[in-house]
């Protein structure tokens, strides 16, 4: 995938990672498939503990995957090693450890990951919370989907869906709204604790944008971002907004593969 903004210069590793200006989000696409039993050496304990937990082949090396990229990313702008990097995801409400992560050493690099049927995005930004939301395009029963809708869409929105052709459109215009969503609440933070249908986000068709969420003030940029076919994906950024550079992560994920070595598999495959 071609970058969507050119950005100068490079960071000073064998690895092609631009450097990130402020202003800029860069987001990188990777697969599943793309995971190597050598980038286990890039991950932190928390990393495999969370990977042990999923059943899936896909989820596993989708999971390893999401963490190698966001590792590599996070750690040649931070300027320390993948496996060294510190990622907290304390709850503030709980203070366990499926919050939004941030890194305790380098606040000021912010990030957001996402993942769905083997695809995996990475969204990094300096100083403004960032949330990323990529999901597959599934064809859903009516039912189920009027029952999906009625949770996650308000009233002027699910009329808006009744209007796409029941065949096609209506799970990609349903899609577009479910990420563009998805997006904020993982920017701000918040996750499940917001009702979606609480959210009025512009039509499939048009920009996105923030029409209206009562009781937020703090201006919140949306932006479509181009996956691979077959899916939809969504950014949100809080308080500015940002040029794109969208870039393909596979080449990155296939040096850091040549170049490591005495790898350690811990059964994601």
């Amino acid at each position: 995938m071609a970058p969507v903004t050119a950005v100068a210069g490079t960071l000073p590793v064998d690895t092609a990672i631009p450097l990130l200006p402020a202003g800029v989000c860069q987001v990188w696409w990777a697969r599943a498939g793309q995971a190597r039993p050598e980038h286990d050496d890039l991950l932190a304990p928390a990393d495999r503990r969370r990977r042990s937990r999923l059943r899936g082949g896909t989820d596993r090396r989708q999971s390893t995957v999401a963490a190698a990229v966001a590792r590599l990313i996070l750690a040649a702008h931070a300027g320390t090693r993948p496996e060294q990097l510190w990622i907290d995801r304390s709850c503030p409400r709980c203070g366990e450890q499926h919050g939004k992560p941030w890194l305790p050493e380098a606040p000021d690099l912010q990030f957001s990951v996402a993942h769905s049927a083997g695809c995996v995005a990475v969204a990094v930004v300096r100083g403004s919370p960032v949330g990323i939301d990529v999901e597959e395009l599934a064809q859903y029963d009516p039912e189920e989907l009027d029952c999906i809708a009625h949770h996650a869409l308000a009233p002027e929105e699910r009329a808006d869906l009744a209007r796409w052709p029941a065949r096609g459109g209506r799970a990609y215009a349903f899609s577009t709204y479910w990420t563009r969503k998805e997006a904020l609440v993982k920017a701000t933070g918040e996750g499940l604790a917001v009702r979606l249908n609480q959210i009025v986000v512009s039509p499939p068709m048009r920009p996105p944008r923030v029409e209206r969420w009562t009781g937020r003030s703090e201006p919140t940029s949306l932006y479509d971002l181009h996956p691979p076919p077959g899916f939809v994906a969504a950014l949100a950024v809080r308080g500015a907004s940002v040029g794109l550079d969208e870039r393909d992560a596979a080449p990155l994920l296939a040096q850091t593969s040549r170049r490591l070595s005495g790898a350690t598999t811990l059964s994601h495959r």
